[in-house]
């Protein structure tokens, strides 16, 4: 089994672009919309149970599924006001071969509601074991090496991670097996260079993250869940699946 990773990897590593849209009355109105939809989700019952239930109703998923539109709705607004020459297509997967983190403790639950009914769910499972556990040997060999880099290993781990190009385990081909469901962090990520240069000095990627409001009340949401992992992808969703008092959430608890 991996062990929780110590870490709180709620960090952005990108470089700040200012865009000037995010401030505009759409955003402003889907901001709220947003974190109207979040205030929501924080108000479903089972949330405070779930670490003794292992469950969570179909209506909280439902709005997880209209806060993902709504944050797509308000990324293309401000890509589209915003003039920037972004070089992100569909079938590009340059930005899905880097360790996925900052995720919400209810995205990774609803991943693993979608991924556990797959026929290939073993297999899926047995690579993000493979890859959560090169990771944190990454980061273990990078913490013991004295090499005078006092930067965090766990940022100096994604970093070496994202150079050479391990795809996400749940990428098949050019798609996303959970495209659908990919967490607000994959959403988020973008690009004004050849994605070739997306992770290297060269690269100017950038992020249009989620609304402060609206984030502010989705990881209060995740820390209530009382998720006991890491919010690693890879990570949490093998921790989870070992877990066995977490259900498929198709029925409340007795």
């Amino acid at each position: 089994m991996i062990a929780p990773w110590p870490c709180d990897a709620r960090v952005d590593l990108s470089e700040s672009v200012e865009i000037a849209s995010l401030h505009d009355a759409e955003s402003q109105r889907l901001a709220e919309h947003m974190a109207g939809i979040a205030r929501e989700m924080s108000g479903c019952e089972g949330i405070d149970r779930f670490q003794e239930s292992g469950w969570l109703p179909e209506r909280f998923f439902a709005l997880l599924d209209e806060l993902y539109a709504a944050y797509d709705a308000y990324i293309a607004h401000n890509l589209g006001a915003s003039g920037l020459n972004v070089r992100c297509r569909f079938g590009c997967t340059r930005c899905c071969h880097q360790i996925v983190h900052g995720v919400y403790a209810f995205e990774i639950i609803n991943l693993y509601r979608n991924l556990r009914v797959t026929p290939d769910y073993c297999e899926i499972h047995d690579v993000l074991a493979e890859n959560a556990a090169q990771f944190q040997a990454t980061a273990a060999q990078i913490a013991e090496a004295d090499d005078g880099d006092g930067t965090d290993p766990v940022m100096r781990a994604l970093d070496a991670f994202a150079a050479a190009a391990q795809p996400c385990p749940l990428l098949a081909g050019n798609n996303c097996r959970v495209y659908a469901h990919r967490p607000a962090s994959c959403r988020m990520v973008h690009s004004m260079t050849d994605p070739i240069q997306c992770t290297t000095p060269q690269g100017r990627m950038f992020n249009i993250g989620m609304p402060q409001e609206a984030n502010e009340i989705l990881w209060s949401l995740s820390d209530r869940l009382l998720f006991p992992f890491t919010s690693f992808l890879a990570q949490g969703l093998v921790t989870l699946g070992t877990r066995r008092q977490f259900r498929p959430w198709d029925a409340p608890p007795p």
